[in-house]
């Protein structure tokens, strides 16, 4: 894991929001009739994936992957300040007033008399002896 991988977690996110939408399930029915005589027209219900969308469902399967793999190093965080910290800096997309959360906001979020900077220098620290 590297923090480079953690920057681009909403990237992932927002990725696999784009590749979800475009793999909708196809529905659809047709109209057909019996192989044998009487030949009864029928309605039959189909649905699926278009075949020209098969690629798609593998980057689905990497992107995934990818987000699984960021979601369980930073729960696996020995820290609860730092993971927490690094949860709303990295993972989490938006604070409620619809900006990136900052290191001063995170820092009066913890609500411990952290700075902005002390919290920053001890999620690099913490993130510089795990990784």
């Amino acid at each position: 894991m590297t923090i480079e991988k953690l920057k681009r977690y909403r990237e992932l996110k927002s990725e696999l929001e784009d590749v979800n939408w475009k793999l909708q399930t196809v529905c659809g029915s047709v109209q057909g009739s019996q192989e044998d005589y009487p030949y009864i027209l029928q309605n039959h219900h189909i649905s699926g994936i278009e075949p020209k969308n098969y690629k798609l469902l593998e980057r689905k399967s990497d992107l995934k992957a990818q987000i699984k793999e960021i979601e369980d190093f930073v729960n696996g965080i020995p820290f609860y300040k730092v993971r927490k910290a690094v949860r709303l800096y990295y993972i989490e997309p938006i604070d409620e007033s619809g900006n990136k959360y900052t290191w001063e906001r995170i820092a009066d979020i913890l609500n411990d008399g952290s700075t902005g900077d002390s919290v920053r220098m001890s999620v690099n620290r913490c993130l510089r002896n795990i990784l």
